[in-house]
């Protein structure tokens, strides 16, 4: 098989394209609608699809509310106060992910958040939010449909900056990050480390390295947790083939879903 060109980069990410645009359109300025949009896509990383249901949104009051719900995300990923960012709802992108993800999700997993919007943005972000390629783009697709009505001499040539040879930024996941699993708890129920770790070894034997469990302010309860494997092929063990998969653990739910870096964050 061929490597794929920029061009089918472009053609790959033309809907995570258009909400970068719709965004722009909409007032944002680029490396604000750049940040949305790379979250956006880490968010499709954890099984999540939003972006296809952001794509129908063209109303400016939701648009200026779901912008407005990044930058307190991008904030929360930025510093360090847990107790604040615990305080900070963002309604709207938690009813896109159907209430799977809050504040508390983004404040608790910053640091696996942090290194996958960086890859997004260093690597498949540099075709993605290039303007001047897709301006190319579309002077060739005029050029295309000139030709194929018959108004013009000949096929028009790729350009060669679109016809050249992807060269993705090779992503080399972190080793935590490959082995972990993102646990979420029924609100007000959580269950503890302890009996996590026991329910798991007692049916995989001595397969945990450690469980990460959220920080809370006195009297609050966890909701999120990482469970980070000896090695990855324990996850499969326990999702076997599922995206997300719920446990029963001392009359308590947890639900669990694997993380999946992209290797190369064009793929």
């Amino acid at each position: 098989m061929a490597p794929p060109t920029v061009r089918d980069i472009m053609a790959f990410h033309t809907i995570d394209r258009r909400v970068y645009e719709t965004l722009v359109a909409h007032g944002s300025d680029p490396s604000v609608a750049r940040n949305a949009v790379s979250l956006f896509m880490w968010i499709e990383q954890i099984g999540v699809d939003v972006i296809t249901q952001i794509i129908t949104v063209n109303n400016p009051s939701v648009i200026f509310t779901l912008m407005a719900e990044v930058e307190a995300v991008m904030h929360c990923l930025r510093q360090e106060d847990d107790a604040l960012n615990s305080c900070v709802e963002i309604p709207l992108i938690s009813s896109l992910t159907q209430n799977a993800i809050d504040i508390r999700y983004f404040n608790f997993h910053k640091d696996v958040i942090l290194r996958g919007l960086a890859n997004i943005i260093d690597g498949v972000g540099k075709v993605l939010f290039d303007d001047n390629l897709y301006e190319l783009l579309r002077a060739f697709e005029v050029e295309q449909e000139t030709a194929r009505r018959g108004l013009r001499e000949g096929r028009p040539v790729v350009p060669s900056e679109l016809a050249a040879v992807y060269n993705p930024r090779v992503v080399v996941p972190s080793a935590e990050d490959v082995r972990s699993m993102f646990i979420t708890f029924s609100k007000g129920f959580p269950i503890k480390r302890e009996q996590i770790n026991d329910y798991f070894t007692e049916r995989w034997e001595d397969c945990i390295d450690k469980v990460m469990m959220e920080r809370t302010p006195p009297g609050g309860t966890p909701m999120y947790g990482r469970i980070m494997f000896k090695t990855e092929s324990f996850i499969g063990l326990v999702l076997n083939g599922e995206r997300v998969v719920k446990f029963n653990i001392h009359g308590r739910q947890l639900w669990a879903r694997k993380y999946v870096p992209r290797s190369t964050v064009a793929t």
